[in-house]
């Protein structure tokens, strides 16, 4: 048998074998990066707030503003501020206190 006659053998025993759709399953396809869930939840999220304050102006006619999530109407917006608590300044008694609150844990030997 010479190696023309193997040859086409071959060929037709190829050419006779049924076409198989697993080989074609196996190629690479580009890999493409979807945005994870908690960046489309964030977006989701953000969308939702600016439709919001969209609608409440349309509904009530009158401009809103968006404070921690909420959409609250400009004078709304001036009531909160007004409401808001000034800190108080620290006293250095209480800083002292917490210090030595702090020394006496460290010296504290960890009993197992």
């Amino acid at each position: 048998m010479s190696f023309s006659d193997h040859l086409d053998n071959f060929i037709k025993q190829r050419d006779q074998r049924p076409q198989s759709s697993t080989r074609q399953s196996y190629r690479r396809q580009p890999a493409i990066q979807d945005a994870t869930g908690q960046s489309k939840a964030r977006e989701a999220i953000a969308k939702a707030q600016d439709d919001a304050s969209v609608r409440a102006t349309i509904e009530t006619k009158e401009p809103h503003v968006r404070i921690h999530g909420r959409c609250v109407t400009e004078q709304e917006a001036y009531n909160l501020e007004l409401q808001q608590v000034p800190p108080t300044p620290v006293s250095q008694s209480r800083l002292d206190y917490i210090q030595q609150l702090r020394k006496d844990l460290k010296l504290r030997k960890p009993s197992d």
